[in-house]
């Protein structure tokens, strides 16, 4: 019987050439997919539709990109928000341009189009093309309209993507911190943060708040008055529905009758710990140790009938997320 040789040198030597011809082999690099906060950019020359010639960034101060195009239905929005804010800040050392990205090859039937939206929306900023949309791929731009802020060297300090309904705010909030006008980042970070601690009503007080303004809206004022009493026996920590309270006695003044008709009422409720936290007189809405909430619960149209007549209010079958128990019928 005739050995066969090994092929395991073999194997071996082809697996140690392609190693080595790997490690050796020079790295390629990867595309570039735009440039971030901190990078920067040379500076560039676009051209108005009227090839008036523009060097950005601006050499003083913050220049205002803003990306947008005439298909895209959140740049009209953009580029109101900041004409206005061009407007607004003329003083400031800030430069908006508005750079269109319809195509990237314009000719002079897409010119024509971008002309005519910008004289149908009355855009009155002014208006560049980025030829062959080269610093709009330089920049990664992938969504419009996008907002960029830059220094006069070229470093990007801001990048904003998309108009969402919050944006107006963000941007002007964004501009007056590169400026050195505004609120420290600090600052805005807590105001956020406080808007969003919304408080949290227990035991679907706010469901029983929320009914007694429709009723009061509605005509039915004691009705109104009834639910809100309901919504601070559930929660005697909601201030909403003492204000709704103290708004309902106090409507033709704060007189000390209409005060002891009220905390007469909380205590024949059982919530005469409450008439210690009345707002001070003068100052509607400053309650002691209570808690306010502004996002409002939805309450069925079928829950309220009209004026004059009986009202009757069905069961209602949310359930509550502290104590799992239905609320019954307000009696």
């Amino acid at each position: 019987m005739i050995k066969q040789p090994s092929r395991w040198p073999t194997a071996f030597l082809s697996a140690l050439v392609f190693i080595t011809v790997t490690l050796l082999a020079p790295a390629r690099a990867e595309p570039m997919r735009g440039i971030n906060v901190g990078d920067s950019i040379p500076p560039r020359t676009v051209e108005t539709l009227d090839k008036e010639k523009m060097t950005i960034p601006a050499e003083n101060g913050i220049t205002v990109l803003v990306y947008w195009a005439t298909w895209n239905p959140r740049s009209a929005p953009a580029l109101a928000t900041w004409e206005k804010y061009a407007e607004e800040y003329r003083d400031q050392p800030v430069t908006v341009v508005a750079i269109n990205a319809d195509h990237q090859m314009m000719d002079a039937s897409k010119l024509k189009l971008v002309q005519s939206y910008i004289e149908e929306h009355k855009v009155g900023l002014p208006v560049y093309v980025d030829a062959g949309l080269e610093l709009y791929n330089e920049i990664g731009v992938v969504v419009l309209p996008t907002t960029l802020f830059f220094h006069s060297d070229g470093k990007l300090v801001f990048k904003r993507g998309s108009f969402s309904s919050g944006a107006p705010l963000d941007l002007k909030e964004a501009l007056e911190q590169e400026l050195g006008i505004g609120k420290s980042k600090e600052e805005v970070k807590k105001e956020k943060a406080a808007r969003e601690a919304v408080y949290k009503p227990k035991n679907n007080a706010l469901l029983y708040y929320n009914l007694g303004i429709q009723l009061e809206k509605r005509g039915m004022k004691k009705k109104g008055r009834d639910r809100w009493i309901l919504a601070l026996q559930r929660d005697p920590d909601y201030a909403d529905p003492l204000i709704a309270l103290e708004n309902y006695f106090f409507k033709d003044g704060r007189t000390s009758e209409a005060e002891v008709a009220l905390k007469d009422l909380l205590e024949r409720k059982g919530l005469g710990e409450l008439k210690d936290r009345l707002s001070p007189p003068g100052e509607p809405g400053k309650t002691e140790g209570m808690e306010f909430t502004t996002k409002e619960s939805v309450v069925p149209s079928g829950n309220i009938v009209s004026p004059g007549k009986e009202s009757v209010v069905p069961s209602i079958s949310v359930k509550s997320p502290e104590s799992g128990a239905a609320p019954q019928r307000p009696r």
